[in-house]
C-alpha cells in the first residue's frame, strides 16, 4: 500500500483508488483518441527509451516498469483508468545525513518510463519527517490525458489553487499533499481516480471519524490486480450500497485490462523472453510505425482472444 493510501486508511478508509470519473454523465461521453487533447504517437524508440539511459540504469527502469505494471498502476498505463497511481517503490531520505544518490538514480530511471507526453513518472517526497528523523518518498505515474481530464471535468475545485488542465501534474499533486484543509482528501481521490460518489464518502468520512473518533460503516469495491487480488486498487462506499453501474462499469473494464496483461506478461516477462519495454512497445503499436497508447487493446471478455477486433480501447470508446 502507498503511503498516501496509508494516510487515508488511518481511519479504515480504503486505498485511495478508483476510475477516472468525471461529475454527473460526463464519464460517459464517448473519447476520441484523435482529440488534440491526447499527445501524439511515437516512434518505437520513443516509447519508454530506457536505452538512452545509463547501461547500469536500464534493468533498474525496466524491474520498476515491470513493478507499475504488476500493481494498480497498470490501469494508469492501459486504460486510462486512473489518472495517477502511486507506491509502486518507496525510499527514504535521513534528515540528519541526506544521502540523495539512491533518490537521483531512481529519479533517472523513472524518466525513461514515458511514451511520448503521455505518461510522466517521479518520485513524491512528502513533508512530514517521521519519528525515526526519515522522509520518505514513493514513486508516482502519471496519465496525463486521464489527469486532463479530471482537471477539467472538477475545473471549479481545482481553480482554487490556480490548477487548469495544462498544469503540470506533479505541482497540482504537491498542492494536494501539502493542503491541510480537507480539499487534500477530496484533490487525492480525484487524482487515483475515486468516483465521484465514493470522493464524497471518503471526505465525509475523513471529517465525521475526526469528529466522533468512530468509523462510518463501509462497504469495499476491490478491483484485482496482476500481484493481489484486494488491498491495492480498492475503495470505500456506505454500507449496504449496491454496486452501481459505474462500479459495473469500473470492475468490467479493469477485468479486461488484466485479462490481456496476464496474456501478454506470459509470453513476455521470463528468462529468454522479450521483456517489459517490449511488452509495452508492442502493444501500443499502431501497426504504422507509431507508438502511442491510445493503440492498446484488451479482452472484450476474459476468454476473448488478445488484440481481437472487439477487444480494447477502440472498441469501447
Amino acid at each position: 500500500m502507498s503511503r498516501i493510501a496509508a494516510l487515508g486508511a488511518c481511519v479504515a478508509l480504503a486505498p485511495l483508488a478508483g476510475f477516472a470519473q468525471t461529475p454527473q454523465d460526463a464519464s460517459r461521453v464517448p473519447v476520441s483518441y484523435n482529440s488534440p487533447a491526447f499527445p501524439a504517437a511515437v516512434s518505437r524508440a520513443e516509447c519508454f527509451p530506457v536505452e538512452t539511459l545509463p547501461a547500469d540504469l536500464r534493468p533498474l527502469a525496466e524491474e520498476l516498469l515491470l513493478k507499475i505494471l504488476d500493481s494498480e498502476a497498470l490501469y494508469t498505463v492501459v486504460g486510462s483508468l486512473k489518472p495517477m497511481s502511486s507506491g509502486y517503490v518507496q525510499t527514504y531520505l535521513a534528515t540528519d545525513k541526506p544521502d540523495t544518490a539512491n533518490i537521483e538514480r531512481t529519479r533517472q530511471a523513472l524518466s525513461a518510463l514515458r511514451c511520448g507526453d503521455w505518461f510522466r513518472a517521479d518520485l513524491l517526497m512528502f513533508r512530514r519527517v517521521g519519528a525515526d528523523r526519515k522522509r520518505y518518498l514513493e514513486g508516482v505515474i502519471v496519465c496525463v490525458p486521464a489527469y486532463r481530464r479530471m482537471v477539467d471535468a472538477y475545473a471549479p475545485f481545482w481553480a482554487t489553487w490556480g490548477v487548469t488542465p495544462g498544469t503540470d501534474p506533479f505541482a497540482a499533486v504537491v498542492f494536494a499533499e501539502n493542503d491541510d484543509t480537507p480539499a487534500r482528501n477530496r484533490a487525492l481521490g480525484y487524482l487515483y481516480g475515486y468516483p465521484k460518489p465514493a470522493v464524497d464518502f471518503f471526505v465525509a468520512g475523513m471529517d465525521e471519524g475526526k469528529a466522533t473518533k468512530k468509523v462510518t460503516p463501509r462497504d469495499f469495491r476491490q478491483i484485482p490486480t496482476f500481484s493481489a487480488l484486494s488491498g491495492q486498487f480498492v475503495y470505500a462506499v456506505p454500507k449496504g450500497t449496491p454496486e452501481s453501474a459505474d462500479d459495473i462499469r469500473l470492475r468490467t473494464e479493469a477485468g479486461r485490462i488484466l485479462a490481456a496483461y496476464r496474456e501478454r506478461r506470459g509470453r513476455y516477462i521470463g528468462a529468454g523472453k522479450p521483456g517489459v519495454v517490449a511488452l509495452l512497445r508492442d502493444w501500443f503499436d499502431g501497426g504504422n510505425g507509431q507508438y502511442s497508447p491510445s493503440n492498446a487493446r484488451f479482452y472484450q471478455r476474459e476468454n476473448d482472444p488478445p488484440d481481437g477486433a472487439k477487444g480494447g480501447v477502440g472498441a469501447t470508446r
